[in-house]
């Protein structure tokens, strides 16, 4: 980001105290600097690679935000652009694509940015922004299902964090989702080991939202072992103080429903609609609906119009781990109802949905 002119090297020297004031997520200094560019950076005097630099920190600052709408429509004109990027701008491209992607629930088409970026990476010099990719990529194949690839970036990022910045809570969220990806392989006892470990980091910082979701994953972790009064009385201490009650709602009533209690399950239940009505989150709405039906007392035929109403929103979605999941769990209600022939079309169907995720492996 070094240009000839004095002005020039002002104007970059600027940005980039910005894009690492992001990078390391200090958002007074965030604010503080936004300021100074508005004051003091004229578009309209720019140079075209100063424009490009000022279009790439404004979608980065768009995210930090969450003005997705604004993202989306800085993206798209800086799409028409992208002949004109230098590698290192390419990396930043896709790299904020990527984090748009996944704040959108898109995980296929993060991975897919990442990918991108990860060809343009041997420009970036910046070892912490490497790290921050890492991370950012661990998390994505997570969602997508590709455990073992998430592992590797977590990994990656934690090494890379720790080889440059002593800033220890980087680490903890790396434990985190190594904790997740064990949890996911059904590695239990590694995985409350590294959650352990990022609460053990988080508690020494009094990080009290970083806290938080490793509470929550502790009681996600016990939810998966069924040890449901465990799962039940670590998520309730979550849900008094209204941390991602759409998902607390979800597994509190998944764990009440398993211990025959319908009075909280459906309790649960109806108060993880009225969050998600209040926040307009469509996905969890779909969930909830879906673990309705699954404990309700309808005839086994309304259950599987339910569920495959559902199950839409999943597949137009790629969320092909959740198709698998719901469509496994249907087929099991149709087989104890002795419905065998319907039973078999929704074990195809979560085994096509696993060939799906493991096809997402050519990106690699």
């Amino acid at each position: 980001m070094i240009l000839q002119t004095e002005k020039a090297s002002e104007v970059i020297e600027l940005l980039s105290r910005w894009n690492v004031s992001m990078r390391d997520r200090n958002i007074a200094v965030v604010e503080e600097l936004n300021m100074e560019v508005q004051e003091q950076i004229d578009p309209a005097g720019m140079d075209q690679h100063e424009i490009l630099w000022y279009s790439l920190l404004e979608i980065r600052y768009s995210l930090i935000q969450k003005n997705f709408d604004d993202t989306a429509v800085l993206l798209q004109q800086l799409e028409l652009l992208q002949g004109q990027l230098s590698p290192e701008m390419a990396f930043y491209y896709h790299f904020f694509k990527g984090i748009f992607a996944y704040s959108m629930n898109q995980y296929v088409e993060a991975v897919a940015c990442y990918y991108e970026a990860e060809r343009f990476m041997g420009s970036i010099e910046d070892k912490i922004e490497v790290a921050e990719f890492y991370y950012k990529a661990a998390t994505a194949y997570y969602h997508t299902r590709k455990f073992l690839l998430s592992l590797s970036y977590a990994k990656l990022a934690k090494t890379t964090f720790e080889e440059v910045s002593k800033n220890d809570l980087r680490s903890a969220d790396c434990e985190n989702i190594l904790g997740l990806c064990c949890l996911s392989l059904k590695q239990y006892e590694q995985a409350e080991e590294h959650f352990l470990d990022s609460l053990d980091i988080a508690e020494k910082f009094k990080d009290e939202e970083l806290l938080n979701f490793i509470r929550y994953n502790l009681g996600f972790l016990y939810s998966e072992q069924n040890l449901s009064d465990i799962a039940i009385r670590h998520l309730s201490e979550l849900y008094s103080k209204e941390f991602i009650p759409h998902k607390l709602s979800f597994l509190l009533a998944r764990e009440y429903f398993k211990m025959e209690d319908q009075e909280n399950g459906f309790y649960y239940l109806q108060q993880g609609m009225d969050v998600c009505s209040a926040i307009q989150n469509e996905e969890y709405i779909h969930h909830l609906q879906i673990l309705n039906a699954q404990y309700s007392t309808l005839p086994s035929e309304e259950i599987e119009r339910i569920v495959t109403e559902h199950l839409k929103y999943f597949e137009e979605r790629q969320l092909w781990g959740f198709v698998q999941d719901y469509a496994e769990a249907l087929a099991t209600i149709l087989h104890h109802e002795k419905r065998f022939e319907k039973a078999s079309t929704y074990f195809y169907q979560a085994f096509r949905a696993k060939s799906k995720i493991e096809e997402m492996g050519y990106l690699r």
